[in-house]
């Protein structure tokens, strides 16, 4: 189940990597890239913060919940009426939220893209009830299908001689289809385990989904707060350099994300946090362990990148990001704090309250090294800044789990193995 889930992050961030490298290569300007990203980055503004608390009070919550269907079934559904009104007031003040983001002006067939996003946060919550229930092949199945269709609805109709609007005219339609399927198979499949769906019915149900919503409040706080820190490098290179759409397009190449760093550990999390609540000491074990496999596959590609990237860099995205390589290259080091895994064993064990303290500080800390490093360094300081700031704040949170529980960081981390692929990272940049 690891690997299916693993699989189904990669063909998520997959789709949209390949997305990113085809844009330009079918002649689309960096001004229009740059409102394609837009789009995705207002996209997460609105939805990263509570999603993946909730996602993450989910799975602890899904296995004690009874028939797994049955409240999985109300957990997708309350997320599908919650992303409706959240995406109306959206789209009520898209105008307004365009500003605040410094986003320029919202472009054709805006709208589109949130009807993607109805379907496309539900989703999520989909593919985690497959997974509890061991439904390897469907998750499989259901996270190719996904990628495939988020690559061609942008591709296909811009490849075709069409515009962005176009293209977010199929994703509007992919997520029907999408929909369709996801919730068809909710309300046709069967529970069968002893605890069924009659668990949930009438007022149980409802209290099961609220509990998890209260459950999940603190962390909701925690990761907006937290989220903030990613979500200020793009609003400040918008108030840095003046709303320019094109060097905006730019950094966003340059500081995109690994897909596979996130699609593995975010797998491995999603096996490991159902077990840290069942049993601590074996979910650390297996936390530890799955942690030392990754450190080789994941450090190991990402020393490849940092050698090899100045030869492919531009025959990639071509000379329209040239200036993105610099960026990139020192956002690789954001792999270290990726591997670092206080988290899923703080939610497990419930110390979840005021944990939005430590978010606030990674914050203040990255808007204060940001201001100071600009002007000195240009675009990398604001990437050097975000760094530096997410690796100190799993630092703090290892220091707050090891207080309140008493364990170490060496009970979920190979610290030698750890420390000595950082090393070799830093060395490989500066051969590079």
């Amino acid at each position: 189940m690891i690997r299916a889930g693993q699989f189904t992050q990669l063909a998520r961030q997959g789709a949209v990597i390949l997305v990113a490298l085809a844009l330009p290569r079918l002649g689309v300007g960096r001004e229009v890239i740059g409102e394609w990203e837009g789009l995705i980055y207002l996209g997460a503004v609105l939805s990263f913060g509570w999603l993946t608390g909730l996602s993450q009070a989910y799975l602890t919550s899904v296995r004690g919940a009874g028939g797994v269907v049955a409240y999985s079934r109300r957990v997708v559904t309350s997320v599908l009426l919650v992303s409706a009104g959240l995406l109306a007031v959206a789209a009520g003040a898209h105008e307004w939220l365009y500003r605040l983001l410094k986003l320029g002006t919202p472009p054709a067939g805006w709208w589109y893209f949130f009807v993607f996003l109805l379907i496309q946060w539900p989703s999520i919550f989909f593919e985690q009830a497959l997974q509890v229930r061991g439904r390897a092949w469907s998750l499989a199945i259901f996270g190719a299908l996904s990628g495939l269709g988020y690559a061609t609805a942008v591709i296909l109709p811009i490849y075709l001689g069409g515009e962005l609007v176009d293209a977010l005219r199929w994703l509007a339609a992919l997520a029907g289809l999408k929909g369709m399927g996801m919730f068809g198979y909710l309300y046709l499949s069967e529970e069968k385990d002893a605890k069924s769906a009659s668990t949930f019915s009438g007022g149980d149900g409802k209290g099961a989904v609220l509990k998890l919503w209260r459950t999940a409040r603190p962390l909701i706080f925690y990761v907006t707060v937290g989220y903030m820190v990613m979500a200020f490098d793009p609003w400040f290179v918008n108030y840095w350099y003046e709303d320019d759409e094109s060097l905006f397009a730019v950094f966003r190449y340059g500081a995109r994300d690994i897909p596979f760093v996130a699609a593995i550990t975010s797998g491995m999390i999603a096996v490991v946090l159902p077990l840290l609540t069942e049993d601590v000491s074996a979910g650390l074990q297996q936390l530890r362990a799955s942690a030392s496999k990754l450190y080789h596959w994941v450090f190991g590609g990402t020393l490849v990148l940092m050698l090899t990237a100045p030869y492919w860099w531009v025959p990639l995205f071509t000379g329209l990001f040239v200036d993105g390589l610099p960026l990139f290259r020192i956002f690789l080091f954001i792999t270290v704090s990726r591997l670092l895994f206080p988290m899923p064993v703080i939610v497990a064990l419930g110390y979840t309250r005021g944990l939005w303290l430590f978010s606030f500080s990674e914050l203040v800390m990255n808007v204060l090294l940001t201001f100071l490093l600009v002007p000195r360094m240009g675009l990398p300081g604001v990437i050097v800044s975000t760094v530096i700031s997410d690796i100190v704040n799993k630092l703090v949170l290892m220091a707050f789990l090891f207080r309140k529980s008493g364990i170490g960081p060496s009970r979920y981390t190979n610290i030698p193995l750890l420390l000595l692929y950082s090393g070799v990272l830093c060395v490989a940049y500066l051969v590079g």
